[in-house]
């Protein structure tokens, strides 16, 4: 008889993860912010979380068993290009987005403050990583064990904590109405980019979509 992960074992694998990700921050991410500038800089923040959630992620999925999952490893890697709801999801950001940095400046400038090693941690690399961690393996066994609704939203809960370790060492410190504002709008983002991975059974319409809306906030916002 199959059985889905323990409730006890996924609980502390989340916390395992979030205390992980938080000591980064603290002891590698600041330090690396604080001593090194462009390009090196963007280097070392991108392997720090290439190591840490590419590895924790295939981890996690190397540990569980085939009636664990939802989604096989190997399957959710494959593209699934009749899934029409990815592109009309895609194409409903681009729109939404460009539409409001258009009415609140009157046209589209890029950010003064935009760089170009930008397009390797907001367009590459975040997107990929947070995917295969949170809906790759986190959703993926939640799936096993409740129906859509009641596991995506625990999984887009985790995933807006994870942003938790980022916020406390922002400079200056965030005001609690952004804090508010930013978790309330990650955890949206997590339930739509898990409601595109549980519906393809593919991590790919939500990595374009993560990617998409990474670059183009930090673009043009």
């Amino acid at each position: 008889m199959s059985r889905p992960i323990s409730t006890r074992r996924l609980a502390w694998q989340m916390i395992g993860c979030w205390l992980i990700w938080l000591l980064a921050q603290f002891m590698l991410n600041v330090p690396i912010e604080h001593h090194l500038t462009g390009w090196s800089e963007e280097l070392a923040l991108d392997t720090v979380k290439l190591i840490i959630w590419i590895g924790a992620a295939c981890w996690l999925l190397h540990q569980a068993k085939p009636e664990e999952l939802a989604v096989t490893p190997r399957e959710q890697w494959r593209p699934n290009w009749h899934f029409t709801a990815g592109y009309v999801v895609w194409l409903v950001i681009v729109v939404y987005l460009l539409a409001e940095f258009w009415l609140m400046h009157h046209g589209l400038r890029v950010k003064p403050s935009f760089t170009p090693e930008y397009w390797g941690r907001y367009f590459l690399v975040v997107g990929i990583t947070e995917e295969f961690l949170f809906r790759g393996y986190f959703l993926n066994v939640l799936l096993r064990k409740f129906n859509l609704t009641q596991a995506n939203t625990i999984q887009a809960l985790v995933f807006a904590s994870m942003h938790i370790p980022r916020y406390l060492t922002t400079v200056p410190a965030m005001g609690p109405m952004t804090w508010i504002g930013n978790l309330i709008t990650v955890t949206a983002l997590g339930a739509l980019f898990g409601w595109l991975y549980a519906k393809s059974h593919s991590l790919w319409p939500g990595i374009i979509t993560h990617m998409t809306w990474d670059i183009l906030v930090t673009l043009f916002a």
